[in-house]
């Protein structure tokens, strides 16, 4: 079926054709400045430039953009709305393409493998050497929760630092690289849980606070640092940092604290090649003045024509008609549960939250997802036992209705379950706006702490609905 949606991202398994980067230096360039920065190792010592902030304006009007791993565009219509308008596009995946050509039929697209580009071939398709700002979100499977966490080691996880080395080569003036909230807490290589001392799956665990996992009589070895969470967010950092010489700040956002009505966190990185990085805008949404976008906001008025979507099997739709409202399996009486869940999901770790998952009409969406249609990825409509749809999806990630989206019913999906809300990507684009601070130390280590404290505690509010339901 190719039925193209009038409202898309990237694919979960691009190809990648090159050595992964991961273990090779960037290329050096002389254009590059002195070093500003010693946060390399430790991530302890910040960097401050002092005085007033030697970054150039960038006007949004003359700036040349280039988009990486462009997909559906959720991260450029954000920009787009605060001014920033790419002119080059690259992307893959060529159903994704076609819906790139298909929206923004002026923008130049390069249809090919980021391994496979160089600053020469970006400037022959772009038509000059020099770019503004680059924005991208290499693909992110590797450090999502609903991956399978190799991280560094994956391919795809090695997207990064193939965006990075073009980074290099190009030196724009700004960079900006979102990812999954969850790369501050990554590790360079996976350890599968049933090999690890104590079989813990929370990696956090093996910590120099909590030994005694380390000494689990399981016969398992011992983690490497490398395998430690967090190693892949510093190895990242001293790549940035000591290779490339930019500035950098960074956080983990949630999208609705910007308008989106969708709990989605990101980590979000901006580089500067020239001074300081902007600081990031303040959350507009989530407070009594201006309440958070609910689900009824967004999709209220599609319930009873959502157009072209999945639908569940019978067999699994019996178990969604006992899930209320902003509900998960854990509201299943626990015979059903073990039943429709299965043994292993059931002996698996973690909070298996998004299983037979139900949306509330006055909450937030959770994440939107690629397969809706699946028990664990589960998006049901909060009042009808079926998926959302593809309309309904886009809504929620905040693309227009008059945007149209390419592929089949499933290649839909996926690009807006890849996609960046709109709304955050309009949060990056006002930040961009944003003056630099005429000084400021940029501590890597607290940035981290900070990042890491924001994604933890948006995990326990959500263990405590969830124990507040079950109750």
């Amino acid at each position: 079926m190719n039925s193209a949606v009038s409202l898309e991202s990237r694919p979960s398994t691009p190809s990648h054709s090159r050595q992964p980067a991961a273990h090779r230096r960037l290329p050096a360039t002389d254009q590059a400045k002195p070093h500003q920065s010693r946060a390399v190792g430790n991530l302890s010592e910040p960097a401050s430039t002092g005085g007033a902030s030697t970054q150039g304006t960038v006007s949004p009007e003359t700036a040349v953009v280039w988009s990486f791993f462009t997909g559906a565009m959720g991260l450029d219509l954000g920009l787009e709305s605060a001014g920033w308008k790419p002119s080059l596009a690259v992307e893959i995946e060529p159903v994704f393409c076609r819906t790139i050509r298909r929206n923004r039929p002026e923008v130049r697209v390069l249809e090919q493998d980021i391994a496979e580009l160089s600053s020469a071939k970006l400037a022959a398709v772009a038509g000059t050497r020099e770019a503004d700002l680059f924005v991208g979100g290499p693909p992110c499977q590797s450090f999502s929760t609903g991956g399978n966490r190799a991280a560094l080691n994956d391919p795809r996880g090695n997207a990064i630092f193939e965006y990075l080395r073009l980074v290099s080569e190009v030196r724009p003036k700004m960079f900006v690289l979102e990812n999954v909230a969850n790369i501050v807490t990554a590790a360079i290589r996976h350890r599968p849980i049933n090999q690890r001392p104590g079989r813990n799956w929370n990696l956090s665990s093996y910590s120099a606070q909590q030994p005694c996992l380390w000494d689990a009589d399981d016969g398992a070895a011992a983690l490497q640092e490398d395998e430690l969470s967090g190693s892949a967010i510093r190895y990242l950092l001293r790549t940035v940092i000591a290779d490339l010489n930019y500035n950098v700040r960074f956080a983990v956002l949630n999208s609705a604290d910007y308008g989106a009505p969708q709990k989605r966190l990101r980590f979000v990185m901006i580089g500067s090649r020239d001074g300081l990085p902007p600081r990031f805008v303040r959350p507009t949404h989530g407070t009594d003045a201006i309440p958070f976008f609910t689900v009824r906001d967004a999709i209220g008025d599609l319930e009873s024509n959502p157009g072209p979507g999945f639908s569940y099997l019978d067999s699994t739709k019996r178990y969604f008609a006992l899930v209320p409202p902003g509900g998960n399996w854990r509201d299943l009486p626990p015979e059903v549960a073990i039943e429709a869940m299965g043994e292993r999901s059931m002996k698996a770790g973690g909070g298996k939250t998004g299983f037979f998952r139900r949306l509330s009409w006055e909450g937030l969406s959770p994440t939107i997802t690629g397969k809706p249609n699946r028990k664990g990825s589960a998006m049901c409509h909060p009042s009808v036992d079926r998926p959302l749809s593809v309309r309904e999806c886009a809504r929620l990630q905040g693309f227009p209705d008059g945007w149209t989206i390419q592929g089949s019913v499933a290649d839909q999906y996926q690009q807006i379950g890849n996609a960046v809300p709109v709304a955050l990507g309009r949060a990056i684009g006002l930040t961009l706006l944003e003056n630099p601070p005429a000084s400021d130390a940029l501590d890597p280590a607290e940035m981290l702490a900070r990042a890491i404290q924001t994604l933890r505690a948006s995990a326990r509010n959500t263990r405590s609905r969830e124990t507040k339901g079950a109750a």
